[in-house]
């Protein structure tokens, strides 16, 4: 009694206030502690610098709806003045997730893309300063929202460019309601759009049975038109045989194909020929007069651009080739078209249908092709259908350069109307022009004098007119065509290869009910749903209430047995 413990320790005084620091800490210690603390804020610090330089984002939809292309990232990282982008979409609009998602990739490929999303129903104010800028067409529906004639602007100062709802996504099947996102080649072909000062004029020669660049279809050229106008070029069709310089010296045409009585036909708009910056002649079924060709290859030569698409042209009698006349135009690029006709024999490149006429050439390194090898091993390549074989002439200004070449297996053959015939298998015979043949050369020719030209006059000659077909524009299989050309294109006219990003897969973008399916609905939220939970609450409760034991149950805790051990009493304190 009395007595200390010697196990307890002395009390401490009251109101001083305990020691934060153990006892024994030195001051090396406390001062190691402290350097560990600001390495630790200085290492977050970098970390975050690093982060900030190092933007990475993960796109995980599905077709990588996100994932931006090359021709996007080049695009965006060249560019070298401020683009605006006004997003004019309510928060409710199911594309507005979407866009914002787009920009903030575009945002992370370059820092002079400015972004400012208006809400036209939130921000009135805002999207009124917008509308007045640019003339931006509103009005408001029933339930007071505000629609404009303009879904997103894109502005390079006072130069817009407006995408509507139907330029963002393309609809597919109405009745299925499927959609095909097209956000990307909206957006960066609205760029491309307001950097681009000039137009480059692409003109398309008429007049010697060429098809119309107004035809669409899948053989038409339409589609290469509507390709070219999306990519900011100026495409005409210069008048031929009938029109401008084409008359006879007394300006009347004095052909032989007219009825006498009929009208005579409207002759075409004369387009002059030194305004153009490439000249396409496409498939002519006629022979091409002198004078035209003395036309074109004055154009040429005095520094202008060229794509032929020439094939072979059975006459009427279907006995022979037809006689173009273009080998005067043909030898400014030293090359010759062949009469033959291209067989490819190597199952790995031919079609599966027909008998080799439609195959895949193989692609020769040049920086018109450079796409397309690149993307070799995606399965991305021309595809050529009814070819001819061209040969290098020795007469040349320059050395042609090879673009595309069928298998040593394949063959050119001169004798196709004696085979035509009687059709089979067709086999190379004596006098047949045998495999690797060329079926697209690329030329360069010497600036003229007095140029001032980053380079000279360039020609393009391909085999096949098929690789001008709408088809390649429709049809992802033939999408490796479709590149060649535009590349071929663009390298001509000396401008920035055209925008080229694959589709994004179609998605289901809305659901469509009738009467009963909203009555199904119905009955399944109301009653069916509510009951079905009831009944399985009751079926728990009546499970548990089963498994309980009630009072006065052997080991229930109500028993004997549940109070205490048979035959002893419990113990109710400490001895």
């Amino acid at each position: 009694m009395g007595e200390e413990r010697p196990d307890r320790a002395p009390s401490t005084q009251v109101g001083t206030p305990p020691s934060r620091v153990p006892p024994g800490t030195s001051l090396g210690e406390k001062l190691s502690t402290s350097v560990g603390i600001i390495a630790a804020m200085v290492l977050a610090v970098l970390v975050n610098l690093l982060v900030a330089r190092h933007y990475k984002r993960w796109d995980w939809t599905q077709g990588g709806l996100y994932t931006l292309s090359d021709a996007t990232v080049s695009t965006l990282r060249a560019l070298e003045e401020p683009i605006r982008v006004y997003v004019l979409l309510s928060e409710a609009d199911p594309l507005t997730l979407s866009v914002r998602h787009l920009l903030d990739a575009y945002r992370a490929e370059t820092t002079r893309l400015e972004v400012d999303v208006t809400d036209p129903d939130r921000r009135p104010a805002e999207f009124l300063a917008v509308q007045q800028r640019y003339g931006v067409v509103a009005g408001k529906t029933e339930d007071g929202r505000i629609v404009t004639d303009a879904a997103i602007i894109v502005a390079r100062g006072d130069r817009p460019h407006f995408l509507t709802a139907s330029d963002l996504v393309e609809v597919e099947d109405e009745d299925d309601l499927r959609a095909r996102p097209r956000l990307e080649q909206a957006l960066t072909g609205a760029i491309r759009s307001v950097l681009r000062t000039d137009r480059p004029r692409v003109c398309f020669a008429s007049g010697h049975g060429e098809k119309s660049i107004e035809v669409g279809g899948a053989g038409g050229l339409a589609a290469l038109k509507d390709r070219l106008n999306k990519n900011n070029y100026e495409v005409v069709a210069l008048g031929g045989g009938r029109g401008g310089h084409d008359h006879g010296d007394d300006g009347h045409d004095h052909g032989d194909d007219e009825e006498p009585g009929a009208a005579p036909e409207e002759p075409a708009p004369e387009v002059d020929l030194g305004r153009c910056r490439v000249l396409v002649l496409a498939e002519p079924s006629q022979p091409v007069p002198p004078r035209d060709v003395a036309r074109y290859r004055a154009f040429i030569e005095q520094g202008g651009s060229a794509l032929l698409a020439l094939g072979p042209v059975p006459d009427e009698s279907d006995q022979r080739y037809v006689d173009l006349g273009l080998s005067g135009l043909l030898a400014v690029a030293g090359v010759e078209l062949r009469s033959d006709f291209v067989f490819e024999l190597d199952p790995k490149l031919r079609s599966t249908q027909g008998f080799g006429e439609t195959f895949s050439p193989l692609v020769r390194p040049h920086p018109i092709t450079e796409g397309l090898v690149k993307a070799a091993d995606q399965g991305l390549g021309p595809m050529l259908t009814v070819a001819s074989s061209l040969a290098p002439t020795t007469s040349g200004p320059v050395a042609p350069a090879p673009l595309l070449v069928t298998s040593d297996r394949a063959f050119g053959m001169v004798d196709f109307f004696g085979w035509a015939r009687d059709p089979s298998e067709p086999q190379p015979r004596d006098g047949d022009h045998r495999g690797p043949l060329t079926v697209a050369y690329a030329a360069e020719l010497p600036k003229p004098a007095g140029s001032s030209a980053a380079h000279g006059p360039r020609v393009v000659v391909v085999s096949s007119p098929s690789a001008l077909y709408g088809a390649n524009w429709q049809s992802p299989e033939l999408r490796g065509t479709a590149v060649f050309v535009e590349s071929a294109l663009s390298w001509l006219a000396a401008s920035p290869p055209m925008l080229d990003i694959p589709d994004k897969p179609a998605v289901t973008a809305g659901l469509r009910l009738s009467e009963d399916s909203l009555a199904g609905i119905f009955r399944y939220v109301v009653v069916y749903m509510p009951l079905a939970a009831a009944l399985l609450g009751l079926a728990v409760h009546l499970a548990r209430r089963g498994s309980e034991r009630r009072p006065g149950d052997k080991g229930g805790p109500g028993s004997p047995a549940g109070r205490g051990s048979p035959g002893g009493t419990e113990r109710e304190g400490a001895s």
